[in-house]
């Protein structure tokens, strides 16, 4: 299944409850952290998910729970 690839940083007060909403919803991403120092996070997205996982990472970012949202290059 072909994924788009995201990171952004997570306010650390907000992790358990930006993480909690995406697993909330059935296989819309997988998410790990990469710097626990920065609170820098990757997410994959499967492509038929994208629009729904930018949804909640729009509300997320209004809020201050989600920074510097990126997608980045296809992973190889």
């Amino acid at each position: 299944m072909k994924c788009e690839y995201y990171q952004a940083y997570l306010d650390r007060e907000k992790i358990w409850f930006v993480v909690g909403m995406l697993r909330n919803e059935d296989h819309l991403c997988f998410e790990r952290t990469v710097d626990k120092i920065t609170n820098l996070f990757e997410f994959f997205v499967p492509v038929g998910n994208e629009q729904a996982f930018l949804y909640l990472m729009e509300y997320c970012i209004a809020q201050g729970y989600v920074f510097d949202l990126q997608k980045k290059p296809e992973l190889s």
